[in-house]
């Protein structure tokens, strides 16, 4: 291979195509037209001789030569991308800046909602583009292709995140919730209650719920009547009904005069919510994002 035929642009290119799997896609990342894209990857087959996206089916797939080069090309590009395109300082006052941040409906409730407002008056260029959870969470720390990820501990932990720094910023606990008018309201909320009366279970898209799997090892039976994806929405299901579900207790105090909805004292043991911010610690030295970081940390204060 001769080094001299691989300009920037091209790994640019090749970064965008390893990512997304697919010419189209590739193209409408980089702002690119399809006939260019394919013209793009069509050079890089040549310089690396080999096919790099081949047909499985209906889609394509990278082949191993492609796959061994995912880790690689993102290192190179994010090396130039830290070291000599971003600009050595931060000033939040004039520069124009984007952060991608994951994170669930309630963080974006109880924390990126209060960290919009502060940043709003001291950083009028800087956006955030919000991302709920997905299982692609790991994928995109890894390959350093989001800012942050505000994710729950207990999902974080035993992922290979080895490459990636973290500062916690949200700590909760479990209660009951059920509407004002429920037999319930009043009093606490014991285990038998939840196979007694309908339950409002929580089962987000990631499969993954700390409430139900405690009440499941504590062998806890429920009369499940409905279900949410969403913690957020959980509190406005219970008017007028007889449900009764499990919610975090600071997102349940902020919104039970507007829910119509009394908190309850568990009779049983529930894990904590704790949650913390990951990022990759290429982005450790990054003045831009250690703005962004300080004022998370700010808010969580």
């Amino acid at each position: 291979m001769n080094l001299g035929q691989v300009d920037l642009n091209l790994l640019v290119v090749l970064d965008a195509l390893l990512r997304e799997q697919n010419v189209t896609r590739a193209a409408e990342r980089l702002h690119m037209s399809q006939p260019a894209t394919s013209t793009a990857l069509a050079r890089l087959r040549k310089v690396l001789g080999d096919p790099l996206l081949v047909k499985h089916g209906r889609y394509l797939q990278l082949t191993p030569r492609a796959e061994a080069l995912v880790d690689p090309v993102r290192d190179v590009l994010a090396t130039i991308e830290q070291s000599i395109v971003k600009p050595p300082g931060f000033d939040p006052a004039h520069d124009r800046r984007t952060f991608g941040v994951i994170a669930s409906d309630y963080v974006g409730m109880m924390l990126i909602r209060p960290l919009l407002g502060r940043i709003g008056g001291l950083a009028p260029n800087l956006s955030l583009e919000l991302a709920q959870i997905s299982g692609h969470f790991l994928r995109l720390l890894e390959r350093d292709e989001i800012d942050l990820a505000i994710l729950p501990e207990s999902l974080a932990e035993g992922e290979r995140l080895g490459d990636c720094a973290s500062v916690p910023v949200l700590a909760d606990r479990f209660v009951g919730a059920v509407w004002r008018g429920h037999p319930l309201a009043g009093g606490s909320l014991p285990a038998a209650a939840l196979a007694e009366h309908p339950y409002l279970a929580f089962a987000p898209p990631d499969g993954f719920s700390l409430i139900e799997e405690d009440l499941d090892k504590a062998g806890i039976s429920r009369r499940v009547e409905a279900t949410a994806i969403s913690f957020v929405t959980m509190p406005f299901l219970l008017a007028g009904t007889g449900l009764v579900t499990i919610i975090p207790e600071r997102l349940g105090r902020q919104v039970a005069d507007a829910a119509g909805i009394v908190l309850l004292e568990p009779e049983f043991e529930i894990r904590a919510v704790r949650e913390s911010a990951y990022w990759h610690s290429r982005r450790n030295s990054d003045p831009g994002h250690r703005w962004l970081r300080e004022q998370l940390v700010a808010v969580v204060g």
